[in-house]
């Protein structure tokens, strides 16, 4: 067997067709993942970081029969409210201090873990954080905090339940620190998959809410443009992008922590009347 039949039948015979065909099959590869495996990429529970007698704790049931944990610090008496989601790979324990922070300035803190985080139940994807925070807001206004006195708070792929929450229930204004415009836009910014999960670009354009946009300059996991563009968007003639000097995605508060309690507790403040 000469050289030209050994290249035959380890690659096949040349065609034209042969690279669309290769495109096709390593599209219809990356679709298989994006639509029945994108919830364990986005999602990333971490091992709980507190116990069931955290101080505060308690435990919203969803339409679907999760058990959601949550934390409920009051707010002084006219003071606002922050529904607060956190980011990836942490729960609700992990940001203990930022609580505490805002507890000190007078504003009340509502914080939750998405299913499947902490101590709470379930699995975590689209659907299942939407009745999460629904809960949260739902248990807010049961125990008496008016609208107008809430205000979203959400980091990073809390920013997606968060935005969603603010587009169908009247809060008082929306705090996104390092959000996607959606979830397959972060390694893929344009869009190449259908079931693309929580779209905040779209939402926001017809959502004239109150927005604070606050993103890291040098962003490794979820570049800045995607802050600016969900800004650029809105529709609100309240809004505003903060570009954080030197920071990337996990060292936000690391760096500007001060800077950003400050900024979140004003912007609440003259916002939630």
């Amino acid at each position: 067997m000469n050289a030209m039949d050994w290249k035959r039948l380890l690659i096949g015979k040349w065609s034209w067709k042969r690279p669309f065909q290769s495109l096709v099959s390593i599209y219809l590869i990356f679709l298989v993942i994006a639509v029945f495996f994108a919830d364990r990429l986005i999602f990333i529970p971490p091992v709980s970081s507190y116990s069931p007698d955290l101080e505060g704790l308690m435990f919203l049931r969803t339409k679907s029969g999760e058990n959601i944990a949550a934390i409920h610090y009051p707010a002084v008496s006219g003071m606002p409210t922050l529904l607060y989601s956190h980011g990836n790979a942490e729960d609700l324990g992990q940001a203990l201090d930022l609580y505490q922070a805002w507890r000190e300035m007078g504003l009340g803190v509502f914080a939750y873990d998405y299913p499947g985080y902490g101590q709470s139940s379930g699995e975590p994807d689209e659907a299942s954080c939407k009745r999460a925070i629904h809960s949260a807001w739902d248990q807010l206004i049961a125990l008496g905090v008016p609208a107008k006195l809430i205000v979203i708070v959400s980091r990073s792929v809390g920013s997606g339940p968060g935005t969603w929450l603010a587009s169908c229930e009247p809060a008082a204004g929306l705090v996104l620190i390092a959000p996607f415009t959606s979830a397959f836009a972060v390694p893929v910014p344009f869009p190449l998959f259908p079931c693309d999960r929580f779209p905040n670009l779209k939402l926001i354009r017809n959502m004239p809410i109150a927005l604070l946009v606050l993103h890291g300059e040098y962003d490794e996991v979820i570049p800045n443009s995607h802050g600016r563009k969900i800004v650029e968007a809105s529709p609100a003639k309240d809004k505003s992008f903060v570009l954080i000097p030197d920071s990337g995605h996990n060292d936000l508060f690391e760096i500007a922590g001060e800077s950003i309690i400050r900024q979140i507790a004003d912007f609440a403040r003259r916002t939630a009347r």
